[in-house]
């Protein structure tokens, strides 16, 4: 038994970057609850250092003392020797709080709660383990990886600390780095990346995060100088201003960030009363903040493999237009006809390029898609490097059948993988749906060539990596985007009144109406209009009155007006009782189409400005585009560019063309209000504005329905008539 010393140091708590740096670099591991039984998970972690190599000294842990996996045990946590530098945790949830104590009293800095049963079970007593765990770890000064996950791996030195099957594998060294909230994608994921030729440099389980968290390890590994790509499994985050900063720092380090989106339904809409909050779920806000970030989001592990090791080997589309080839003609067309699906598109061929090919094309025809096989085996080189050195050329893909012989397979293997070497920039993939014989198969990893079985996959990945934006060291820094609003309240839906009132008070051009509470009134402000008029029940629980029939269009005669009064005056009472304000009138605006421009306060990444097409159907349609804010100018142009709606906005079919300018600017105008309210007490949870209808260039934009939601009750009204 190893002798201790007398008296400990009280552990130092690390900061967040030491803390990654000991957990991924530990001289000595612990391992507590180790089992000398390999079917159990405790089992594992010992046989999966020792497989690997690891250099370092492993200590195990167990009440029964003796020997577990041939290494002698001790049987208490206060028995380890001093210097280690973390332990892995396997003893039932119930004891991993006090087990975490006695860590922090033995000086280890840093623990892996390897176990499940706590708050991911949805049970009180779950939650009141983990609540423990987390109290213990920080009252001890141990800082902690988990609950609920799969461990690390480390990959140069190697360290497998985990039970997945994935470690107990010998990784080759790469420069990937995949922080994950689920451990078990580890699987799955290094197979496909190192089939791609490429590998991880570390891999951390996130679990459930009681302390250390996914930004954590992405801050980490912006610094980590083995680290060239990092790739993200998320199901959400805590502080997504915080990420954000860190997704910043990748871009200027030239660091591409890939991530793939987990759990995609809306939880706890914040403002239910709102259209722009129900057309925002989860995936959609994600989707939104990573493309004005920069961060190239797939739709599967599949892709996030693919992408991360083209990234990885330093190819991404210089150009937007591609390559297609195939082994048949057949195979180069479902590439074009997949490639335009998604919005690719295939470069016309250079008549340098054609007249380069004019010698070799055989019975096949110099054009992008080019059928190699027509043009026969012995010229397979020569096509395809006049192909790849096209100037059009962004990226070159590759549509496989089976050929007839081992030395075509070879040819074109060598080929294919002479282009990639010669050109270290472009994105070559392979689709090949029938499995390759191994020696073909290792041609292309060693290339760094990806090959897929699916079509999909491969114009998907394709479609991923022309949407890198990776800053060089000296680029401008990102805007600091705005921090998640405080608290998850749905908030107080103000009047239409109250809501223009809110909004045009802060600068928001938003044009006053009048509220009446008497017949004649209507009239008056019915004629005072000076054309057809529209009157709308007001009150703080009509948020969505045209469900409800609560307005009147193109008013004229007066008595139509008392009747339409009479009717909205008394529904608004009926339906709102303690809010109810009045009828508003207002002026008929006709011509011009119908958007809406919103917001909502996301709980992860605060607010997110959102334009699509508008009135009733807005939701049906979900034609929408979203953004973080702030918002440029220039990015509330684009933002509306990324619409369905824009084509009618631009004079689809020969149509008058609409003032999309004055529609960025209200974009622009909403963007920045939700930005400067966000830590306020009456500050926005949700912005409704629709329909907003877009009028012919030059003359603006009308809101015609306004609906805000702030955190605390605002009382701002129009003045009654």
């Amino acid at each position: 038994m190893t002798e201790l010393s007398t008296s400990r140091a009280a552990v130092r708590r690390l900061d967040t970057t030491e803390a990654v740096d000991r957990l991924l670099h530990p001289r000595t591991v612990a391992l507590v609850g180790a089992s000398d039984d390999l079917e159990k998970f405790s089992g594992q972690p010992l046989r999966n250092l020792r497989a690997a190599g690891y250099s370092g000294a492993v200590h195990p842990v167990n009440r029964r003392g003796g020997t577990v996996g041939g290494m002698p045990a001790v049987t208490s946590v206060a028995e380890l020797p001093d210097g280690i530098d973390t332990a892995m945790v396997m003893v039932p949830a119930a004891h991993c709080a006090a087990i975490v104590r006695e860590l922090g009293e033995a000086g280890v800095p840093t623990a892996i709660v390897a176990v499940s049963g706590f708050a991911e079970v949805g049970t009180e007593e779950g939650r009141r383990l983990q609540k423990e765990l987390a109290e213990a770890g920080r009252e001890a000064g141990v800082r902690l990886v988990g609950p609920n996950c799969n461990g690390i791996y480390e990959t140069r030195e190697p360290l497998p600390l985990g039970y997945n099957y994935t470690h107990s594998q010998r990784l080759r060294p790469g420069s990937v780095a995949l922080v994950a909230h689920s451990g078990a994608m580890l699987g799955g994921f290094v197979p496909a990346l190192e089939a791609h030729g490429a590998g991880i440099s570390a891999f951390v389980s996130c679990g459930n995060e009681v302390d250390l968290e996914l930004t954590d390890y992405v801050e980490y590994f912006v610094d980590d100088p083995h680290t060239h790509v990092i790739a993200l499994i998320v199901d959400g985050v805590h502080d997504g201003h915080r990420l954000r900063r860190a997704i910043a720092a990748a871009r200027m380090a030239g660091k591409p960030v890939v991530a793939l989106k987990l759990g995609n339904s809306w939880s706890g809409s914040q403002a239910a009363q709102a259209h722009s909050s129900r057309m925002a779920g989860s995936k959609a806000v994600y989707d939104a903040v990573f493309a004005a970030d920069g961060v190239i989001a797939v739709p599967t592990l599949e892709t996030l493999a693919v992408v991360s090791a083209l990234l990885a080997h330093g190819r991404s589309l210089q150009k937007s237009a591609l390559i297609a080839t195939s082994t048949s003609g057949a195979g180069g067309v479902l590439l074009a006809d997949v490639m335009g699906a998604h919005g690719l598109t295939l470069t016309q061929l250079a008549p340098d390029t054609v007249a380069r090919m004019s010698d070799t094309a055989g019975f096949a025809q110099a054009m992008n898609p080019f059928d190699v096989g027509a043009a026969g085996a012995s010229t397979i080189s020569a096509n395809l490097h006049a192909l790849a050195a096209d100037p059009g050329a962004g990226g070159l893909v590759f549509y496989l059948t089976p050929t007839p012989t081992s030395s075509w397979r070879q040819a074109l293997a060598r080929a294919v993988a002479d282009v990639a070497v010669q050109h270290p920039a472009l994105p070559v993939l392979m689709v090949s749906p029938a499995p390759l014989e191994s020696d073909v198969a290792s041609v292309y990893r060693d290339a760094g060539v990806p090959v897929v079985t699916s079509t999909l996959d491969a114009i998907v990945a394709l479609e991923a990596v022309a949407r890198v934006h990776v800053g060089a060291g000296g680029a401008e820094e990102a805007q600091e985007p705005a921090g998640p609003a405080a608290g998850r309240s749905a908030g107080v839906a103000l009047s239409e009144a109250a809501s223009r009132a809110y909004l045009r008070d802060r600068g928001v051009p938003v044009p006053a109406e009048v509220v009446v509470t008497g017949a004649e009134a209507a009239v008056a402000a019915a004629v005072a209009v000076g054309g057809p008029a529209v009157l709308k029940a007001s009150g703080a629980g009509l948020t969505h009155k045209s469900e409800h029939g609560l307005v009147r269009l193109g008013l004229l005669d007066p008595d139509d007006v008392r009747a339409a009064f009479a009717d909205l005056d008394r529904w608004g009472r009926d339906l709102d009782p303690d809010g109810y304000e009045g009828v508003l009138v207002a002026p008929m605006v006709a011509g011009g189409v119908e958007v809406v421009v919103g917001v909502t306060s996301d709980p992860d990444f605060g607010p997110i400005v959102l334009v699509g097409s508008g009135g009733v159907t807005a939701e049906l349609r979900a034609d929408v585009a979203l953004s973080p804010v702030p918002l440029s100018r220039e990015e509330a142009v684009a933002l509306i560019e990324r619409t369905e709606v824009c084509r009618l906005l631009h004079g689809y079919r020969g149509s008058e063309r609409l003032d999309v300018d004055a529609l960025a600017d209200l974009v622009v105008a909403v963007a920045r209000l939700s930005a400067e309210s966000a830590d306020g007490p009456d500050g926005i949870v949700a912005v409704d504005l629709n329909p907003v209808r877009v009028l012919p260039r030059g003359s603006g934009v009308a809101v015609l329905d306004a609906l805000v939601v702030t955190r605390e009750p605002n009382h701002g009204t129009e003045s009654r008539s």
